[in-house]
């Protein structure tokens, strides 16, 4: 059974709502165009792209521009910013919506310190008089809804997530979307929804919960606990982006399936990137799947092809071989700095 309903989507206006309350959470280096294609063709019903920043200078950059491309047939198309300047902020929004950007997304949840120490992302926890006037200030610059991302708070004990989303609501978001951990916690420990709960009790509009979901069954508790509209899954859709596909009662892939959808997103990431760069960034997923299927035993050898040709016939060759037969197993990385730096 899914978690809700695919029919119950989440309205952020008038001419914008999501297909499913099942979202990919935005991920530096790891929710790119080619993750959020296959995502989004199984069952995702919202994803926000990759953090850019609002820095006019830096907007022509390679990467700034690859963060922006769109995804073809993804309704809506949402773009995270981040930033402190609400000026400088509502200017990046403008110049987003005109390049077709349905929804801004404001990240207020990033722990990473080369984020934080520039007043930005979490950092801004301990600023919510200036989250107020962000959101307020992006919100009047553009006619597409703004939608914010956040942590419970600068600490465990603190509910300045709580407040930084009751603050936005009042200044026009239209949706919160809360990370179970504080600053603090950055992506240690056990991601906690009390005050996702504290949260849902004060809001009017939607709020998702994020943190620690990677199935089914915690999906369902952390909706049970949080009363969360919905649930935003980030590092737990790395190397199964059919986790969507459960979320929404379509039927999972079986190996073979899951085989051939871990080919497309290598070759993916080749067209996108460039056979080079490509191959690089293939890694990190790569690795993820073998984790997942159970045959973390196979990445030293991927990792030492050097061409993506030869990744591709590898896998192919693979697929046909030892990662038919592998037991699934769960990704285990408790140090999740080489994962994402996302909130």
């Amino acid at each position: 059974m899914p978690v809700v309903a695919p029919a119950n989507s989440i309205s952020l206006s008038s001419t914008v709502s999501l297909r499913s309350p099942f979202a990919l959470a935005p991920m530096a280096g790891l929710t790119d165009v080619p993750f959020r294609t296959l995502a989004w063709e199984l069952g995702a019903g919202y994803m926000v792209s990759e953090m850019v920043t609002s820095k006019a200078e830096l907007w022509e950059t390679g990467k700034s521009r690859l963060r922006r491309v769109l995804v073809p047939g993804v309704n809506p198309n949402a773009v995270q910013i981040a930033g402190h300047d609400p000026r400088v902020m509502a200017e990046s929004a403008k110049r987003l919506v005109g390049e077709g950007v349905e929804v801004i997304d404001i990240n207020f949840g990033c722990p990473a310190k080369k984020v934080c120490r520039k007043a930005a992302g979490s950092a801004l926890l301990g600023d919510i008089d200036n989250i107020g006037r962000i959101v307020e200030t992006v919100a009047g610059a553009v006619d597409v809804p703004v939608t914010i991302k956040t942590r419970t708070g600068l600490t465990i004990e603190d509910e300045a997530g709580v407040l930084a989303a009751c603050v936005a609501q009042e200044a026009g978001a239209r949706m919160v979307v809360m990370h179970g951990r504080s600053r603090a916690c950055r992506f240690k420990g056990q991601a906690s929804y009390e005050k996702i709960q504290l949260a849902k009790q004060k809001l009017n509009i939607p709020l998702l919960v994020n943190g620690d979901i990677d199935s089914l069954a915690s999906a369902l508790k952390a909706r049970e606990i949080s009363g969360a509209d919905g649930v935003m899954i980030g590092r737990g859709a790395i190397g199964q982006p059919w986790i969507f596909a459960e979320l929404v009662g379509m039927p999972l892939p079986n190996r073979q399936q899951q085989l051939q959808i871990m080919l497309r997103h290598l070759k993916l990431m080749h067209e996108f990137y460039g056979p080079e760069q490509g191959m690089r960034i293939a890694r990190k997923h790569i690795e993820a799947y073998l984790g997942r299927l159970g045959a973390s035993h196979l990445c030293r050898a991927f990792m030492s092809l050097d061409s993506a040709d030869a990744q591709v016939v590898w896998l192919s060759l693979q697929s046909n071989g030892a990662l038919a037969f592998a037991s699934n197993a769960p990704v285990v990385n408790e140090d999740h700095t080489q994962m994402t730096s996302a909130a």
